[in-house]
């Protein structure tokens, strides 16, 4: 926020509406808000801010460059190791929309946080893999893409949008956490290379009239949207059947 009435109080009032934990003034005119330091943000000697507010010349806004910074007194944000039953923090690991890191998005509407998310993996489809990225994104699978890349876990401190005492992974980085009944992470699972051929089936339980007590029914792999599939399974019937057609 800029504003030529600037003031601390101000600033802290703006950021505060936001429920973030740190607001912060700078070149006398300019008010920004976070829940976190960002990196490689760092303290300078307090000499260093000595621009008077534009809103009251007894009070100092920063300077050029430099941030005069306040804090709620709210605990810092964290990346929490173990956010539910049997779900454990596995590391910060690189993401792009072209190689996701885990393949299924999953949408909380209560809002995204290490909580909400490993419960929305585990009760979409028992995977067993969830992950945080950009504050805000909650993405589902059983196991990363292998060419996914461990970092820093300081690459993952997007403040989680619905908490603002959690991180939730950055932009390209996803913040994953793995589950296993005894609470550590489960190994990494593979496809078998060797399965004998099969048709799925479909009974009915009142068969058409001349027409088959069963219909194959066929796996439909459908992309939605980029690196996001769902398998559809597909039957053709009829409510009657023409005579002399098996």
């Amino acid at each position: 926020m800029v504003a030529s009435n600037l003031t601390v109080e101000t600033c802290i009032a703006f950021c505060s509406t936001g429920n973030f934990i740190f607001s912060g003034v700078e070149f006398g005119e300019e008010c920004y808000c976070d829940s976190t330091i960002q990196i490689p943000g760092s303290k300078t000697p307090t000499t260093d801010c000595n621009m008077a507010c534009a809103g009251d010349a007894d009070e100092i806004c920063g300077a050029s460059g430099r941030l005069s910074i306040f804090a709620s007194g709210a605990p810092s944000p964290t990346l929490v190791p173990a956010p539910t039953t049997g779900w454990a923090y596995q590391g910060c690991l690189t993401d792009s929309t072209a190689n996701r890191t885990l393949p299924v998005p999953i949408n909380v509407p209560i809002g995204v946080t290490a909580e909400t998310c490993t419960a929305a993996c585990q009760a979409a489809g028992a995977f067993t893999h969830a992950g945080l990225e950009d504050g805000r994104e909650c993405w589902c699978g059983n196991t990363p893409n292998p060419i996914a890349q461990h970092v820093s876990d300081d690459d993952c401190r997007a403040v989680c949008s619905a908490n603002h005492a959690e991180y939730c992974g950055n932009a390209n980085r996803v913040a994953v956490y793995a589950f296993s009944a005894n609470g550590t992470a489960p190994p990494p699972q593979t496809c078998a290379g060797d399965i004998d051929n099969f048709t799925m089936l479909a009974t009915f339980n009142n068969p058409p009239i001349g027409g088959p007590s069963q219909v194959t029914i066929r796996a439909v792999l459908v992309e939605l949207v980029p690196n996001t599939f769902w398998t559809i399974l597909s039957v053709r019937v009829a409510l009657s059947w023409p005579r002399g057609r098996p």
